[in-house]
């Protein structure tokens, strides 16, 4: 994986403490906000919610490559248990005439299941064998949206955490036909690697010096307490060799059709190739959110 592009990851951080804070008169005849507790009612087997997520990573102040992907996430008994995403990417001419990445810009279809991806076109359509349109690889993460920075919404610990950090809030107009309160605050990887066992099992391999990188966020909450939009935004600095440069990423993910029936399976086994059957090596393709694998 292409490590110097590749970015910030994810969840989880401290214990909630309510923020106290000024509202404006509108917010202040609503019950107290619980988005926890509504995210907890959601998280039933065979139900979910819709997704759109973009991303851009910008190198020293020009656009690197931008990511935009949409589809449904699955609840199990204990939080996301499969998800269904495609993908399109636009990365310009950053790899220059690299001929592995060219089908990179084609539409890549996920399916996350049990531990397992199952990938679809992109830049693995031209290496699957006769009669193959999926490759399965083992690993990825559900819950993983391109515009989330690591900020797994999902995870109650995560939640829990970033809500904590919120240093005001505003109307957040109407979404998804639902009446919503804008918070904003900002966290740190440190803190997300706090929140949670399961964002602790992600960021893993989280280097001190990134682990201070500051993750700044935009939460809008419905009426019903359910999370229907996230904005993230960070700046981290790197080295490579004897050269520092300045990375930008920033993320955009909306929720909607929460509730709905969901349900997520792996592709027809004869459809389905592993990589051993592939000759040569599988491209290792740049990822916005994979700083501690």
């Amino acid at each position: 994986m292409r490590r110097i592009i590749a970015t910030v990851a994810c969840a989880g951080s401290a214990a909630l403490v309510a923020p106290v804070i000024a509202a404006p008169a509108y917010a202040q005849t609503q019950r107290a906000a619980d988005p926890v507790s509504a995210l907890v009612k959601q998280v039933k087997p065979k139900q979910g919610v819709h997704v759109t997520s973009a991303a851009k990573v910008t190198l020293e102040g020009m656009t690197a490559f931008k990511f935009r992907s949409e589809g449904q996430l699955q609840f199990g008994r204990s939080g996301v248990a499969a998800s269904d995403m495609t993908s399109k990417s636009d990365f310009g001419g950053l790899f220059g005439s690299d001929d592995t990445l060219d089908g990179m810009k084609n539409p890549l279809r996920t399916i996350v299941i049990n531990g397992t991806s199952y990938l679809s076109g992109g830049v693995y359509d031209d290496l699957l064998p006769d009669g193959k349109s999926w490759l399965r690889m083992p690993g990825g993460n559900a819950a993983n949206l391109d515009g989330n920075l690591g900020i797994n919404t999902f995870d109650p610990g995560t939640l829990k955490a970033v809500l904590a950090t919120a240093k005001g809030k505003s109307n957040g107009g109407t979404l998804d036909g639902v009446r919503t309160t804008r918070y904003r605050g900002s966290i740190t990887l440190r803190q997300l690697y706090a929140a949670s066992p399961a964002t602790r099992k992600h960021l893993k391999g989280l280097k001190p010096a990134d682990a201070k990188a500051v993750i700044n966020w935009n939460l809008w909450i419905g009426a019903d307490q359910l999370v229907r939009r996230l904005t993230t935004a960070t700046t981290m600095s790197y080295k490579v060799k004897k050269s520092d440069f300045e990375m930008s990423m920033t993320g955009d993910t909306k929720f909607t059709k929460w509730g709905s029936k969901v349900s997520i399976t792996a592709p027809p086994a004869s459809e389905i190739a592993s990589v051993g059957d592939i000759a040569g090596d599988v491209p290792e393709v740049p990822d916005v959110i994979n700083l501690g694998d």
